[in-house]
């Protein structure tokens, strides 16, 4: 890897070309419109690579310039006069109050997590105020379902049956995960249950650890998770029982039924 550090010129370019990248992205999203692209696709009619995409693509969403197509692993471009994505999906638009005043609170970074099939997908992200945030994820990201504190806390509300299902189709990628393992997972989910809230730490990302609270509906399904993710020297486990408690009151305005 070349380590030589930038100099003035090479400073000067840097902010035009991530720009041009970015403008790049959001074009191949406009000439596809109609179904959407994944990040493969994005790739290849761009050209870069995945991680560059998966950079632009965060930036796109959060600014509101795209968003993600639901129930897929495709994104769009957002129009002009379109409304933004959190207006767009309801869990959003239900939770995006709750994660505020938790982001405002801890200081740290909230998260929005749902389930689809075998991966947690990330639907939002509100940033605290505290100078060292961990972006472990941002909105339209999938990994497989457990992975992050927000993922555990989906994948430990699940029946017995339903949990090893999913651990075991997800066997082969989770070593890119930090090199966790099954054994790891199951006793993850053991942890969370025992807990009532999940932490998860340096797996998705080295040197951060989540706490992670599910929101079942009445039949005890979960819906949705909130996680808060920050360093981990500020996660001590007094502060990770702490934010749990913040996570379960904020979600008990949303539904009574926390699992």
């Amino acid at each position: 890897m070349d380590t030589t550090p930038l100099n003035d010129d090479d400073k000067q370019q840097a902010g035009p070309r991530t720009l041009r990248r970015g403008l790049l992205v959001l074009r191949a999203l406009q000439e596809h419109s109609e179904v959407g692209l994944n990040i493969t696709d994005l790739s290849r009619v761009t050209g870069l690579q995945r991680p560059t995409v998966y950079r632009l693509l965060a930036a796109l969403v959060e600014s509101g310039f795209a968003r993600t197509v639901p129930a897929s692993k495709r994104f769009k471009a957002v129009h002009a006069g379109t409304l933004r994505q959190h207006d767009e999906d309801p869990r959003i638009a239900l939770a995006l109050p709750v994660m505020q005043q938790l982001a405002a609170t801890t200081g740290d970074a909230v998260f929005l997590v749902v389930r689809d099939g075998y991966e947690s997908l990330s639907l939002w992200r509100e940033i605290g105020p505290y100078p060292v945030q961990i972006l472990a994820t941002f909105a339209g990201k999938r990994q497989p379902l457990g992975v992050g504190s927000g993922g555990m806390a989906l994948l430990a509300a699940l029946d017995d049956a339903k949990v090893e299902q999913i651990i075991v189709h997800n066997n082969m990628e989770l070593e890119q995960y930090g090199g966790m393992t099954t054994r790891e997972m199951r006793q993850l989910v053991q942890n969370t249950r025992s807990r009532g809230y999940s932490v998860v730490g340096n797996y998705a990302v080295r040197g951060a650890l989540g706490v992670g609270c599910a929101l079942c509906d009445a039949k005890g399904d979960p819906r949705l998770a909130i996680s808060v993710t920050a360093i981990t020297e500020r996660m001590p486990v007094a502060r990770q029982r702490e934010i749990a408690g913040l996570i379960r009151a904020g979600l008990s305005e949303l539904m009574p039924v926390t699992c």
